[in-house]
């Protein structure tokens, strides 16, 4: 597998900011049109009408769109990690007219948004998130069209609280509903089929080979944590408490590994292989090793859970059932 700078800093949270921001109002009947006002880290965005021209600068945002069934004009996802259109395996749905924008946001670090390029697309919503980093990005887009930018100062939205809000913005409350609700329950039918797990402790990861870092997902309210949160499983406490200064990734030498002490283990080796992480002092001692709650998983996999959806947990879900099913007994 490539390594790239842009995979390590998916893991690390650059890619996506926020958790919930419910809206101020929901959409209200002003003057004949609809109104709808959404909360999020920069302020509060109105949005007047049901917009039909979206730009989704994530791939959080993108896929909900998708799922609601509404295509984007342009968009930003996997990048040079995805296909030949720079899209994650689900999200294949999108149509050949969108414009992929450019990958500069996400392959370099406080590389802003290109103000010029989405303005051609002539938006009347901008989704934001991890590329739209701090108040004068979100002052610049915000000239071009109505900008929701990341929902609070968590580092991965949850994605139940962007479909909710694409939802209202949109005119589809009850189709955002049944989204939520199917992929909800299809976790929490595997919880009940797997009562094992309950109690258990799970870990998102990556080793980034060459730069000799461990990066692990350690925030039991991030994004990124809630499939686990869900199944009934919790973060090693120890991690949790570490990582409070961190904005709830830690990025660890190698010596370190020990630190990926929990029953399920969800790795992407970025640059190398199972067989070189075997090598690392310590890591075939590991409990995830031994139980077989180890899952090493390739970037779409990783991505997935790292910044979820209910598209990429449908995907990403049935790569790790096995090592589950191993730990819940």
């Amino acid at each position: 597998m490539r390594a790239m700078k842009f995979s390590a800093v998916a893991l690390l949270g650059a890619l996506v900011v926020g958790i919930s921001g419910c809206s101020s109002s929901d959409a209200d009947e002003i003057a004949g049109g609809r109104v709808t006002t959404i909360d999020h880290k920069f302020g509060a965005t109105t949005i007047t009408g049901t917009p039909t021209r979206i730009v989704a600068a994530d791939t959080q945002w993108l896929d909900a769109l998708l799922e609601l069934g509404i295509q984007p004009v342009g968009y930003l996802a996997a990048g040079p990690m995805g296909d030949e259109r720079g899209l994650f395996p689900w999200e294949s749905g999108v149509d050949a007219s969108a414009k992929e924008l450019d990958r500069s946001a996400i392959q370099q670090f406080g590389v802003p948004l290109k103000a010029e390029e989405i303005a051609a697309l002539d938006p009347d919503l901008i989704l934001g998130g991890f590329s739209v980093a701090d108040q004068d990005d979100f002052d610049q887009l915000s000239k071009i069209a109505p900008t929701i930018a990341g929902l609070s100062d968590v580092q991965v939205d949850p994605w139940q609280d962007q479909v909710e809000i694409l939802g209202r913005v949109l005119d589809k409350q009850s189709r955002a509903d049944e989204i939520v609700e199917a992929t909800n329950g299809q976790i929490d039918a595997l919880a009940q089929q797997l009562p094992g797990l309950k109690g258990k402790t799970a870990l998102l990861s990556q080793y980034v080979f060459p730069t000799s870092q461990l990066v692990i997902v350690a925030d039991p309210k991030d994004g990124a944590s809630g499939l686990f949160t869900r199944l009934g499983m919790s973060l090693p406490p120890k991690l949790v408490d570490e990582a409070g200064v961190t904005g709830g990734r830690l990025i660890l030498s190698p010596e370190r590994v020990d630190a990926l002490s929990a029953d399920v283990v969800v790795l992407l080796p970025n640059g190398g292989s199972l067989d070189d992480m075997m090598k690392l002092p310590g890591f075939a001692d590991l409990p995830a090793v031994k139980g077989g709650g180890l899952a090493i998983v390739d970037y779409p996999t990783v991505a997935g859970l790292n910044t979820p959806s209910s598209l990429s947990l449908k995907y990403s879900l049935e790569s790790i059932t096995p090592q589950l099913e191993a730990v819940a007994g």
